[in-house]
């Protein structure tokens, strides 16, 4: 009999392993019955949410960034659009509002999702003073209300962590810096960074670096400062520290799925409880994860997703030949942070090396640069649009870039000045 496998979410990491584990299954001649099961028919490309709010070519609408899910389902692979409403680990079946399946093996991608609830006042002043970007109609309205602004105190901040693509609030930081100055609005405006980090990323090398790049364009960074409240002219942290703004962009806390939760599979914000290392459930067997929707230590990212696809199949396969899953997950992270002005910074890290300088992906030529300022890592930034949608959907190997960090061309010596 077949083996049937159920992957749960469309979003990135669910489209990846689905069709990445068809292909595998095909080539050694497996029987293997794929279903993917989600609830967003069409696909958003959302590094590309970033961009709208300033309009920058190729990144007009909803449209530039999102196209029909069906289109990146291989062959192989069921794909079945419908809301999930149960997990039941011990009977091993999925409830839908449509109908129940019954799995051999279940890989949870449900993603995460922005909760504006959770925040006091938050949901009062949303697209009015308060804005955000993580999905296409939010970023939207903050396209139209930056058109509007005239200057005064524009406070960019993350609400608390974790969020999905923790880079991406200083991204939006640095591009509002070049907007405005564009504009001739920047000698008007304030900028303020509020973060509930110690600074502007979580890896020391890499937060200096970034912090110093906010203080050198004129960006106050308010370090350890969470999101509480709400108020019309005012945001306030939970220790009563207040910061006025003029306009608000926020990144709304985060949760996973409740479904996730409700199957004792949880960690009571909706994220899976994850094994860092093989991806496996470490509530139920016969239960893989990944992507934004689990609790291991590393971004919430899509590079992520695609690097931890590569293990979730590697392992389930090893599981249907009667072996154990390995432990080879490393927390393999890689993303471009564009800072204005056509310029980027390119960071590769994971769960045990933080952030260097360097080359990549190759030692010396590379041709990208680490935590450099270049206009080649902004080409690189643009181009991943068609990387994402050509190769990473389908589940096709992106050169040189392997699902285990690669040391190669990193400057570890760094990391001694911070030991």
């Amino acid at each position: 009999m077949a083996t049937e496998v159920l992957v749960l979410g469309d979003g990135t990491g669910g489209i990846v392993t689905a069709n990445l584990l068809a292909s595998k299954a095909r080539k050694k001649d497996l029987q293997v019955n794929v279903k993917l099961i989600g609830n967003s028919p069409m696909h958003t490309y959302q590094p590309g949410m970033l961009f709208l709010p300033f309009q920058k070519a190729g990144y007009r609408r909803p449209s530039d960034i999102q196209r029909p899910t069906a289109r990146y389902i291989k062959a192989g692979v069921e794909y079945i659009t419908d809301r999930i409403t149960a997990l039941d680990p011990e009977s091993r079946t999925v409830t839908t509002e449509a109908s129940e399946y019954h799995y051999d093996w279940l890989v949870l991608a449900l993603g995460a999702r922005t909760v504006l609830d959770d925040v006091e006042g938050l949901p009062d002043f949303w697209g009015k003073k308060a804005f955000g970007f993580y999905t296409p109609a939010s970023a939207m309205a903050l396209a139209a209300a930056l058109e509007r602004f005239q200057g005064g105190n524009l406070v960019i901040d993350v609400a608390e962590m974790p969020i999905k693509c923790p880079v991406a609030p200083l991204e939006f930081a640095f591009l509002a810096d070049e907007y405005l100055r564009k504009r001739g609005l920047r000698d008007k405006t304030r900028i303020t960074y509020v973060t509930p980090l110690n600074g502007a990323f979580t890896k020391p090398v890499c937060n200096d670096v970034l912090t110093h790049m906010l203080v050198e364009k004129g960006i106050e960074v308010v370090p350890n400062a969470s999101l509480a409240e709400v108020r019309e002219d005012a945001m306030y942290c939970p220790d009563g520290q207040e910061i006025p703004f003029d306009m608000l962009v926020t990144i709304p806390p985060h949760e996973g799925a409740d479904v996730v939760d409700e199957a004792g599979l949880g960690d009571g914000l909706g994220f899976g409880v994850t094994d860092k290392y093989t991806l496996k459930s470490r509530k139920a067997d016969r239960i893989f994860l990944l992507g934004d929707g689990t609790n291991v230590p590393t971004s919430k990212a899509g590079s992520v997703a695609h690097f931890q696809a590569d293990v979730v199949v590697h392992n389930l396969l090893r599981e249907m030949a009667g072996e154990d899953a390995e432990p080879i997950a490393d927390g393999h992270s890689n993303c471009f942070i564009e800072t204005g002005f056509n310029k980027a910074v390119l960071i590769d890290f994971n769960y045990d090396t933080q952030p260097v300088p360097g080359t990549f992906p190759l030692p010396v030529i590379g041709p990208m640069s680490l935590l450099k300022e270049t206009y080649a890592n902004h080409l690189g930034k643009l181009a991943f649009k068609q990387v994402y949608w050509h190769m990473l959907l389908p589940g096709r190997p992106i050169p040189l870039v392997g699902s285990r960090m690669s040391t190669s061309g990193k400057h570890l010596e760094a990391l001694e000045q911070h030991a």
